[in-house]
């Protein structure tokens, strides 16, 4: 199985890779590598990307995905009428870390994309799509891209196509370098890639929160085994009984998902509202994180896997907030 990970908490990122639903499948029609179809529709353009300055989403094999990439692929391969069925989490897991474990591969192999080879995958994608070359660099101009750019973006089909062939997979002589990516020797092939890759998914920066009643804290997810979201309440707080249970309705189906751990703590009992069991005192690590997010003490307040937390008190404005912030620390 591969190995894959998520930073600072691995335990949930294997449940967003098998959640593809039947619906996915269909508008996905050639699997985990849909977004080596490139050049759906002539809007492509090239980009540069700058590791230092963009956010990581995925580590595959060491190799870094950005969200620069991963925003491009998406909007040039989901067209919008899809992109509420397939996500952009999903879309990194199902087409462009496929695509980056194919390259690695095709780089071990030493195979190289030549001039030649691009350029009859090119000519044959302008043939098929009706058009002759000047209408294509014509249509590419009004996109404010070029020709050497188009070829730059069909090196990862080269590779593949040569790849595939190197491992035995044959093609139709009228399809050249276009293979059929639904075939069950290549998928097994390619599952089995990706079952021997070590990769690491950094959900929380696929999709920026707009956050208007939490806070985010600046610190890293806790490294724990699964995001912990805390509650800190008194019994003598006015508004913590309502705060309490508001958020004891909100957190339940997230505890039956397994997407997180929950507790509530009341400082003043020690008591761990969320537990059959009736504790003596709050830990010590517990109440270490409570001083360091309510510097003044005040309650309530929740703290959201130590990367967002909110002071005051909480109400039905601030539940669907919340819950976007728990579905992108847990990757669903």
């Amino acid at each position: 199985m591969a190995k894959v990970r998520r930073k600072k908490t691995p335990k949930s990122s294997n449940k967003k890779t098998k959640k593809t639903s039947e619906n996915k499948e269909d508008i996905l029609i050639l699997g985990i590598v849909l977004v080596l179809i490139l050049i759906a529709t002539f809007t492509f353009y090239f980009i540069q990307t700058n590791d230092s300055e963009d956010e990581v989403v995925a580590i595959v094999n060491g190799e870094k995905i950005t969200e620069q990439e991963l925003d491009f692929w998406y909007e040039l391969s989901v067209f919008p009428e899809h992109r509420d069925a397939i996500k952009e989490d999903d879309f990194l897991v199902m087409s462009l870390i496929p695509q980056k474990i194919i390259e690695q591969e095709a780089d071990k192999e030493n195979i190289i994309a030549s001039e030649e080879d691009i350029e009859k995958l090119v000519g044959l994608f302008v043939i098929e799509n009706g058009l002759s070359l000047e209408e294509f660099e014509e249509r590419l101009k009004e996109r404010d891209t070029t020709i050497d750019d188009v070829k730059k973006s069909f090196e990862s089909r080269v590779l593949a196509a040569k790849l595939f062939e190197k491992k035995g997979f044959g093609t139709n002589p009228n399809q050249g370098l276009f293979f059929d990516f639904a075939d069950e020797k290549v998928q097994d092939y390619v599952n089995g890639l990706i079952d021997n890759a070590v990769i690491e998914l950094f959900p929380e920066n696929i999709e920026k929160l707009d956050i208007s009643g939490f806070e985010d804290t600046g610190d890293e997810l806790c490294d724990e085994e699964m995001p912990i979201v805390r509650l800190f309440t008194t019994s003598s707080c006015e508004i913590c009984g309502e705060s309490g249970a508001l958020f004891q309705d909100s957190i339940i189906k997230f505890l039956v998902e397994e997407k997180v751990y929950a507790r509530h703590w009341s400082l003043d009992t020690g008591d761990n509202l969320l537990s059959v069991e009736k504790e003596k005192g709050i830990p010590q690590e517990e109440a270490a994180l409570f001083k360091k997010y309510s510097p003044n003490n005040k309650v309530p307040l929740i703290v959201v896997g130590c990367k967002y937390k909110r002071i005051g008190k909480f109400t039905n404005e601030q539940i669907a907030e919340f819950e976007a912030i728990i579905n992108s620390i847990s990757g669903g």
